[in-house]
């Protein structure tokens, strides 16, 4: 009979922070004691080998994920580190305006993303088994989806209760033919959206059936909840030096998810105009450009900005942070900042629009003090047209 086979025993990532910490705290310990240590503590035998590669491998290493105990090699590394980019991108605008990206919408953007990476669906099937795997790898936060566990429970007993249907009707003929509903007469309800932003605050009246595109999610509702000390929204609404008017998308004009990010190129005083770099995004090629420092629309589009500016703190009495221009054209200002700390302060304006070809997006800071260079500028596509 041949000898039983070892088993091979792993430590998390936790286990073996742990066991460098402890590595550290006691660096006279001979290989031999440390090897009981780890058997006492986690109540694993590990081989020395294992234990000199823990003591030699940096603490980043062991970042992320805390349970995981295997550093499995991804596939398509390129693919993997867009798709996280993406995520970080959209996570931060989340924390900034109380709005999560839901798990379908970070599915949609990594089959475009692998679409651009010319992978097949038969070389990376990207299920939901796979995006729990990519969670777990990157330690990221699970994101309920917006229907949540009754919409799941409603959709189950709706599809038992179709499922039976047929039996039924099938046992006892009804009667008679069910009267149809009565028809709705169309209303003259408007279609466009009336947004003013003031420190953030965007309030909108909205079409009933507005569509919602995905990817980076529209923040307005949850901006003005989170911001709501920075003014009245029906006093805003007079104060506003523009009102910015956009049609509400329709369900077939829904666009893929096409948006340019950019930061500062460096810090500015106030009153001055911010240099901006590109920094990511996703299929804008056509659509958005920086070039020399300067942000452009190329076509006629309809789209979201979003700016986020770290400034100096503000000192009492400061009326105006910065404002926003499409060329000559006043888009709005932001005159609250939403977050103060360690002489830090955060001000986000987010506006929608319609803007033509060859305008220019530029952000004027008016505040005392500096704008810093981790400010940031997202330009997202809502339609275009000619």
């Amino acid at each position: 009979m041949p000898p039983k086979q070892k088993q091979r025993t792993f430590l998390t990532n936790a286990q073996k922070l742990q066991l460098k910490q402890f590595w550290n705290e006691h660096p006279d310990l001979q290989l031999l004691a440390v090897v009981d240590w780890v058997r006492e503590r986690f109540g694993v035998s590990v081989g020395r080998a294992t234990l000199y590669r823990i003591y030699h491998a940096p603490v980043e290493t062991f970042a992320g994920n805390a349970q995981k105990k295997k550093g499995r090699r991804v596939k398509f590394p390129g693919l993997e580190k867009d798709i996280l980019a993406f995520y970080e991108e959209n996570r931060r605008l989340g924390d900034s305006s109380g709005l999560a990206l839901s798990d379908e919408a970070l599915l949609r953007a990594a089959a475009e993303l692998r679409a651009r990476h010319g992978i097949s669906e038969t070389e990376l099937k990207l299920s939901n088994g796979w995006l729990h795997r990519f969670k777990e790898r990157h330690a990221l936060r699970i994101i309920p989806q917006a229907t949540g566990k009754q919409a799941a429970t409603d959709v189950t007993q709706t599809t038992s209760a179709v499922m039976k249907e047929p039996t039924q009707d099938a046992a006892v003929k009804p009667k008679r033919k069910p009267r149809a509903p009565p028809r709705r007469k169309p209303t003259n309800q408007p279609s466009a959206q009336i947004l003013q932003a003031e420190c953030g605050v965007v309030e909108s009246i909205e079409a009933s059936e507005e569509a919602v595109t995905m990817g980076i999610t529209d923040t307005t509702v949850s901006m003005q909840q989170s911001l709501a000390s920075c003014g009245n929204a029906s006093n805003a609404l007079e104060d506003a030096a523009v009102i910015a008017t956009v049609s509400a998308p329709t369900a077939a004009a829904v666009q893929p998810l096409k948006y340019l990010s950019a930061v500062a190129a460096d810090s500015v005083t106030s009153v001055g105009f911010v240099r901006w770099k590109k920094h990511g995004g996703m299929g804008y090629e056509n659509i958005f450009s920086v070039v020399n420092d300067i942000v452009s629309i190329l076509r006629n589009v309809s789209c979201q900005i979003n700016v986020e500016l770290q400034h100096t703190s503000l000192p009492p009495g400061t009326s105006v942070i910065f404002k926003v221009w499409a060329g000559v054209e006043l888009l709005g200002q932001c005159e609250h900042s939403v977050r103060n700390e360690n002489g830090r302060s955060l001000s986000v304006l987010q506006l929608k629009c319609t803007l033509p070809a060859q305008t220019v997006i530029r952000v004027e800071y008016h505040a005392p003090g500096v704008a810093y260079n981790d400010s940031r500028l997202v330009l997202r596509l809502l339609g275009s047209f000619e």
